[in-house]
């Protein structure tokens, strides 16, 4: 074929080989010519045919005409002149488009309106659009591997000035969303699943009623196909759909009405905070049913200005019981499985927790226990990411119950950032612009934030509120008294963003339109995809919105890990959730058969092998049994398997063997540690950060950036030396006087590496605590003498965890008969409790 393109006064010829695969194929010409014209009274005819390859060669006229006789002839553009003398030779031709691009390479690529790419207000190809686009990933020191992210938006477009466009620093993504728009996920109804009337059902008629006050009165998809599963007749069900879908329905409509029946109910999820708000909403929608509603977390009693005292409920004579997995766990572990007599319903929430290293093993070992326990009972799962629901469902003999339609559709957008500040704009700009948008249901859109650390929680909220945007900083370290006004006031939407860690995202039920990802690290990993899809859902509720929409901000060049930000944006966004396995090492195997023989779920070695056949231990049974012998945690007599005190005392208080050796060998009277001791060795305290004000000042000293926590030992070298005490100023020279002289006094060789800095700091917080201090007060003395950031949530959190620390060393000391420790332990426990 041959390509003819008129310029100027010259028509030029480009003879590329055969008409087959020429579409988008870049080709050399086999040479290049061009011809001159001449008028004449019968037409143009042609006055020079030249041919240029290695050199330039004048050819008669004769031999064009030749050449475009034998070849496919095909015209680029409108040129009468050219047509007029093609037509007067009786020549066929055909028109077509070529990239500019090429041309200027000397190459020619045959392309289509459909194949070609706008840029300049000229069409080029393909290969030459991606050739541009990497060159400004280049130029603009964008990761390459984000290539794959600009070629969507270019097919998208069709347009290679708006994929440079979003390259710009001076693009505005707020003007610009359909160029940041990376996907919309829909929300269209299965038209297969028919609209079913709450009234239809076989439910009592009191539990219908109180169904229709809380506002429902048909079943959404995912709660009809539950129910043509067999969820109410009593099969085991794994539920796997989108957040704010129905899900937790589900197991109310089995749950309440075997309540109603005498059955007991048990709800269970992964965190206290969930738990409580699930407790309260069931005891305020099923007590005027006549159904008493009881929390089991296994939190201590200890009281607190701001701090939620949950009830010690009565659970044997509870219909249904809120609680989390350990606090289920721990009554089984006791041997007091009596006290969920006709049992009849369990539902697990976030069920995808099988996953977490340290939590899945524990919960896949409970879900195996009740079942053990309680043959026959309905176990409902619930979750919205799971890659591999049917081999969950078949391990725990469920059915399967997957509905992949999101209630509302949503839109995920990709930014790319070049500084902290940019993102602070944008957050500003992004959060104020979806307060102003209003759904159709009446409500404003507001804003969750990801970040990465509880410091910049309140950085970013205080820089929103500054900047007219009412946000709030919410984590696990405020007070139970602040979150819960944050949640009413963004309820009542008085303020528009919520500014909170990824590893709270779990616990984060705010109704909120909008997730921002401030960065993409949860603490020091990267985000992972099944993080990332749980994330991601609190976007769209479709009581309140119309549409879901996220935004990931990927800062250009900012690295960890040897991966740069923007290039995980890409990759999460394209990413599928991973599959959940449940990995049990050997420290998790003898937890997990240790709490089976506690519980008296498994008696003997013939039922303990039965029942971890085909599991994948890191551990063999027998060798298990063995080792638990000779730990002193179990007796084996002809076969039978019984807990002994010790052993029972180590599995009820969740301590792995090197932590219950240490305590047994701490408690022995020879022994210098006392239970305190034992306790802050190993539960120390580690949540504490140097503020805002004494991080700067020393950065600015040594003119280097480190960490803000206070136990990191870029800190302690920084806050150990005298060089640096004399560069800040008078008052904080004395406030890190006061630390070196309070905290790191000691003569120890690994000074200011040693374990004193922590232990100091744990002991101080016990004295306040045992002098009467709240967690409230304390944390004002630390940061008013020390300029050390504490959270009194988190000195709670930690006290509370010091006491079940305590509580474990009296059950090991009762066991092992030192009754003297086990009463100082009781004296400790009663002393932190009141404070």
């Amino acid at each position: 074929m041959i390509i003819l393109k008129k310029k100027k006064k010259i028509l030029e010829m480009f003879p590329i080989g055969s008409p087959k695969g020429a579409l988008n194929s870049r080709r050399k010409p086999e040479f290049y010519g061009y011809i001159k014209f001449r008028k004449t009274p019968g037409g143009s005819k042609i006055h020079r045919f030249v041919v240029k390859n290695d050199k330039e060669t004048v050819l008669p006229p004769q031999e064009a005409i030749k050449l475009l006789r034998k070849q496919a002839v095909f015209l680029i553009g409108k040129d009468e002149e050219t047509e007029e003398f093609l037509d007067s030779l009786n020549i066929k031709y055909r028109r077509t488009q070529i990239c500019q691009h090429c041309t200027m390479e000397g190459n020619i690529t045959i392309i289509t309106s459909k194949s070609s790419f706008n840029h300049h207000q000229q069409k080029i190809c393909r290969m030459c659009a991606e050739e541009e686009i990497k060159r400004e990933l280049k130029y603009r020191g964008i990761n390459k591997k984000t290539f794959n992210s600009f070629k969507r938006l270019l097919d998208k477009t069709g347009n290679l000035d708006k994929v440079l466009q979003v390259m710009d620093p001076g693009f505005d993504p707020l003007k610009n969303k359909e160029l940041t728009l990376f996907d919309k996920i829909t929300s269209i109804r299965d038209k297969n699943i028919p609209e079913i009337d709450i009234n239809s059902l076989k439910l009592p008629e009191k539990f219908k009623r109180a169904l229709k006050k809380q506002g429902s009165s048909k079943l959404l998809p995912v709660q009809y196909l539950a129910l043509e599963n067999g969820l109410l007749q009593g099969e085991s069900l794994l539920v796997v759909s989108a957040t704010a879908s129905g899900k937790t329905l589900i197991g109310e409509l089995s749950g309440i009405p075997a309540a109603l029946n005498g059955k007991k109910f048990i709800f269970l999820t992964p965190l206290v905070a969930l738990a409580n708000q699930k407790y309260r909403d069931f005891k305020k929608r099923y007590s005027p049913l006549g159904l008493k509603t009881s929390i089991k977390v296994g939190m201590s009693r200890i009281k607190a200005r701001e701090e939620i005292k949950l009830p010690d409920d009565d659970i044997k004579e509870a219909d249904i019981i809120v609680g989390t997995y350990e606090g289920v766990d721990f009554m089984l572990r006791s041997g007091k499985s009596h006290l969920l007599e006709n049992l009849g319903v369990v539902v697990i929430d976030e069920i995808h927790t099988l996953d977490d290293e340290e939590r899945g093993p524990r919960l896949n070992g409970l879900i195996k226990r009740l079942n053990t326990i309680f043959p026959g009972i309905q176990v409902i799962g619930l979750s919205a990411t799971v890659k591999n629901p049917l081999q969950i469902a078949e391990q725990f003999k469920m059915k399967l119950v997957e509905y992949d339609r999101r209630p509302v559709p949503l839109e995920r957008h990709l930014i790319f950032t070049r500084s902290e500040e940019e993102k602070k704009l944008l957050m500003t700009r992004i959060s104020r612009q979806e307060f102003k948008e209003k759904s159709k249901k009446g409500f404003h859109g507001q804003t969750i934030i990801f970040t990465n650390s509880r410091r910049k929680t309140h950085l970013i909220a205080n820089y929103l509120t500054r900047n007219r945007v009412k946000a709030a900083a919410y984590h696990a370290g405020l007070s139970y008294a602040q979150k819960e006004r944050i949640e009413k006031s963004f309820s009542r939407q008085e303020i528009s963003t919520v500014v909170t860690t990824a590893a709270l995202a779990a616990g984060v039920d705010f109704p909120a339109s909008q997730v921002i990802f401030e960065t993409l690290l949860m603490g020091n990993k990267w985000i992972t995809p099944n993080e990332f899809s749980q994330m991601l859902g609190r976007a769209g509720r479709p009581s309140y919105h119309d549409r879901g929409r996220v935004y990931l901000l990927g800062e250009i060049g900012l690295t960890f890990d040897e991966e740069t930000e923007e290039l995980k944006a890409v990759e999460l966004l394209e990413s599928d959730v991973d599959a959940v396995h449940v990995y049990y090492s050997p420290e998790d195997t003898l937890e997990q058969i240790l709490a089976d023989i506690s519980s008296y779920a498994l008696k003997n070695t013939e039922d303990i092998s039965k029942f971890y056949q085909g599991m994948p231990l890191s551990t063999d049974i027998d060798q298990a049994l063995l080792t638990m012998e000779s730990y002193g945690w179990i007796k084996v007599d002809q076969g039978i398997i019984k807990p002994t005190r010790y052993g029972r005392a180590v599995s009820v208080s969740f301590l792995n063997s090197e932590d219950a050796y240490y305590i047994q060998k701490n408690l022995k009277r020879k022994s210098k540690k006392g239970p305190l001791d034992i306790a802050l060795y190993l539960e120390p305290f580690e949540s504490a950060y140097l503020s805002s004000r004494l991080h700067r000042q020393l950065s600015k000293a040594v003119k280097a950036h480190f960490s803000t926590r206070f136990m990191a030992d870029s800190t302690r070298d920084i806050i150990s030396s005298g060089e640096n005490l004399v560069k800040l100023d008078l008052g904080l020279q004395e406030t890190l006087l006061n630390i070196q002289i309070d905290f790191m006094s000691c003569e120890c060789k690994e000074r200011p590496f040693c374990d004193c800095l922590q232990r100091e700091l744990s002991s101080k917080i016990i004295k306040s605590r045992l002098n009467g201090y709240d967690p409230l007060d304390i944390s004002r003395r630390l940061l008013n003498r020390y300029q050390i950031q504490a959270y009194p949530g988190d000195i709670f959190s930690w006290l509370d965890r010091v006491v079940r620390m305590l509580d474990g060393i009296k059950r090991i000391a009762n066991a092992t008969h030192n009754h003297k420790k086990a009463k100082e332990c009781s004296r400790l426990i009663k002393a932190l409790e009141k404070g």
